[in-house]
């Protein structure tokens, strides 16, 4: 053996030490993409409806899906029990009351139109009106007028309260609307304080009678002495029909497209809703309203006269509107026309028959007034809807 020779081992080679790693696709999640067929089928096998279980609803969003449906719940019910206890009295208070209540309940279900065009404009709209007043004696004379000139018959005469007061509404939405919205409630206004005197200019100081009767056909049974129970039934018709046309309207498209007016005019027009048109056929809507409640105001004491609508009813008109449907008495709903009209149409009876509460002077007398009993209500309201507002932030918080 030579020295450039490499010397042989005799003995075996050693082993190396090699570390056994993972394989790498097993660290990753199984791709779904390379199951087979029957394992896909297996995953996408849903249990039967009957042995889901639902999923636990979040803690935040089951306490507000509750409170809403509490809420919607008696609201339902509330809107239902006043539609009952109105259907009842509508049937039992004529057949039992005096005339003079029941032709005092005849005016009350007349001025419940009124308030609905009021809370449209107010509450759906956010219009402001001072001059329903004048809008309802606008009704009432051209319902007499196309009785006595034009041989109109008599169930037939609130279409033309409707005509007149739709028509004098758009004429009084066409300017107003196209300015800020407080320019409708100034014209309105002053539409209320001219409307007295030109309907003195028209009809001249005495009062105008009607040329005709509201007389109960035979099938009702009513007696020719009682005809102020037919005289109800008949604008508690008129009134029924209107309203449910109304929440018919209110409640679909047309209603929504009117919030949205009200909330966001700008995205409203973005979305192709003719703000201005909707807006003046809304203006004009509850000018009509106002007109059939004018006409209807005839039906139990046959005669119109200007001293039936001075300004100080546009007034009234308007102050109850913001004070029942600012609390939870309306809430900002429909129903709210049933206690406005009731404060307006019964209060001043109520303080007639107290004729000493009227007259005491001083503070007194203030205090008794029909004017202070309005100014408390109207507080009130505010009171109560500056608790509804926190108690709404405070709880959306």
């Amino acid at each position: 053996m030579t020295d450039a020779e490499p010397m042989s081992r005799s003995g075996p080679e050693p082993s190396v030490f090699r570390p056994v790693l993972p394989d790498p696709g097993a660290l990753l999640p199984p791709d779904r993409s390379e199951q087979q067929p029957d394992e896909q089928q297996s995953d996408e096998q849903q249990p039967e409806p009957s042995e889901q279980q639902p999923a636990a609803p979040r803690r935040g969003s089951n306490a507000a899906w509750s409170s809403w449906t509490s809420r919607t719940s008696w609201t339902s019910l509330a809107t239902m029990a006043s539609v009952v206890v109105t259907a009842t009295l509508a049937v039992v208070v004529p057949l039992r009351a005096t005339s003079t209540f029941v032709t005092q309940f005849t005016r009350l279900a007349a001025f419940c139109l009124v308030f609905a065009g009021l809370w449209l404009l107010t509450h759906r709209m956010g219009l402001l009106s001072v001059g329903h007043g004048a809008l309802t004696g606008v009704g009432a004379y051209a319902a007499l007028h196309a009785v006595n000139d034009y041989s109109v018959p008599l169930l037939a005469m609130p279409l033309a309260g409707i005509a007149a007061g739709c028509a004098v509404g758009l004429l009084l939405g066409i300017p107003a609307l196209r300015l800020p919205k407080a320019f409708l409630a100034l014209l309105t206004l002053s539409a209320a304080v001219a409307f007295p005197i030109v309907l003195r200019q028209l009809d001249g100081p005495l009062p105008v009678l009607l040329d005709g009767e509201f007389i109960a056909p035979a099938w009702t049974g009513i007696a020719a002495n009682d005809e102020h129970i037919w005289e109800f039934w008949v604008v508690a018709a008129w009134v029924a029909v209107a309203f449910w046309l109304l929440r018919g309207v209110l409640g679909g498209p047309i209603g929504r497209a009117l919030v949205a007016t009200r909330d966001e005019p700008t995205a409203a027009a973005a979305f192709g809703v003719p703000v201005y048109r909707l807006r003046l056929a809304g203006v004009s809507l509850s000018g009509g309203l106002a007109g059939l409640a004018g006409a209807l105001m005839l039906v139990p004491v046959n005669f119109n006269d200007q001293s039936l609508y001075p300004e100080e009813l546009s007034i009234k008109l308007f102050a109850l509107t913001v004070a029942f449907g600012s609390t939870a008495i309306g809430g900002g709903r429909l129903i709210m026309t049933l206690p406005a009209a009731t404060v307006l149409v019964l209060l001043p009876v109520w303080l007639a028959d107290r004729p000493g509460w009227v007259t005491q002077g001083g503070w007194i007398g203030l205090v008794k007034s029909e004017f202070f009993l309005y100014a408390v209500l109207l507080l009130a309201a505010a009171y109560a809807r500056s608790r509804r507002v926190q108690a709404a932030r405070s709880f959306s918080a």
